[in-house]
């Protein structure tokens, strides 16, 4: 789940009006990556001829974006803030760079070094970025087998991705069963596994870092209030605090007769506080893995420091396409296609401090 696209799905575009600019080798291949992961064949439906954003991007970017060379020198990197960048999927890549604690442990063991670069823990979960130099090219991503806990628990998973001929980065996320003010962190790599292995075969070595984190200035809130109205549904999850930022977790749900009716389905959120301030979101990301359900993530700018509660309008946009190409169906700029916005309950949320 993890990106701005599917957020494009309901902008009216004219797809003649796309300009080429220049990016550096490492933004070539985050956008590479996030391309082929947000395209996805959907279900058979009235939807199953229609294609999102992403998907008629990068049809129309191919030519060019798959004859560049995705290589990049290791020099190239900022690894501090690009690996949080790389796999950002919540606009928090900024915060998270600025109060992560550099850890910059090594492990050099069977012909692979691996190097934990930093590391941020915010109360409720632990996120861990490292790179991964390997003596010959083992493909795409690797499968790493062991994470970093937290006093010795949590549980966890691994994204790694190829940057480099042999360089690999990666973002260990371990959940915390309870909350501390600071925690030991023991990380043991007990195998790595390449992608293009079809024996299976593990490779085994010496990888252990120990280190220490205090709790980052960021507060996440569990929130679970739901709404619902005309067959969609809005839960919000939780919402992350920085000194920055805030971020809105939240999933949306529709019923088949929605999806009957119209071709696309949103809810997005407006959000003020009990002072009467209005909060601009700077990042908007959405992901599903069916028609019927959404995952987003908001992060809008920092919170005033007098305000004690969130006032969150959940809107809705139905609409239709009308646009038709080789790729399937889009909403034309200026459609006149049918479209309708339904303004649901308003969802109060007491702030903790």
């Amino acid at each position: 789940m993890k990106d701005i696209y599917k957020h494009f799905n309901n902008l009216e575009i004219d797809i003649e009006e796309f300009e080429e600019i220049e990016v550096s080798a490492f933004d070539k291949a985050k956008v590479k990556k996030e391309l082929l992961k947000n395209i996805h064949v959907g279900k058979q439906s009235k939807r199953k001829n229609l294609v999102t954003v992403a998907s008629l991007a990068f049809v129309l970017m191919a030519s060019t974006l798959f004859s560049l060379s995705f290589t990049a020198n290791a020099e190239e990197i900022p690894l501090l803030g690009s690996i949080f960048k790389y796999f950002n999927s919540n606009g928090l890549a900024e915060d998270y760079t600025e109060i992560a604690s550099p850890i910059n442990g090594i492990a050099d063991s069977n012909g692979i070094k691996v190097e934990v670069n930093d590391a941020i823990y915010d109360g409720e979960k632990l996120i861990v970025t490292y790179t991964i130099d390997t003596n010959k090219y083992m493909g795409e991503t690797l499968h790493i087998k062991g994470i970093p806990l937290i006093d010795n628990g949590g549980d966890g998973t691994h994204e790694v991705s190829r940057i480099a001929h042999n360089k690999y980065i990666g973002k260990a996320i371990t959940f915390g069963k309870e909350t501390f003010s600071s925690i030991d962190v023991d990380w043991k790599l007990d195998y790595i596994l390449s992608d293009l292995t079809t024996d299976r075969q593990r490779i085994t070595g010496d990888w252990q870092f120990s280190f220490h984190l205090d709790k980052a200035n960021v507060l996440v809130q569990n929130i679970q209030q739901h709404d619902e109205q005309n067959s969609i549904s809005i839960n919000i999850e939780n919402i992350t605090f920085t000194p920055t930022s805030f971020l809105i977790n939240y999933e949306q749900a529709v019923t088949n007769e929605i999806l009957n009716d119209w071709d696309m389905a949103n809810v997005d959120i407006v959000v003020t506080d009990n002072l009467g301030h209005q909060y601009e979101s700077n990042y908007g990301y959405g992901a599903s893995n069916d028609d019927f359900h959404m995952s987003w993530s908001k992060t809008f700018q920092a919170l005033h420091p007098d305000a004690s509660r969130l006032i969150i309008t959940p809107k809705a946009t139905l609409a239709d396409y009308d646009g038709v190409s080789d790729y399937g169906k889009y909403r034309l700029l200026n459609s006149k296609a049918a479209m309708k916005t339904i303004e649901m309950e308003q969802i109060i949320v007491e702030i903790e401090k």
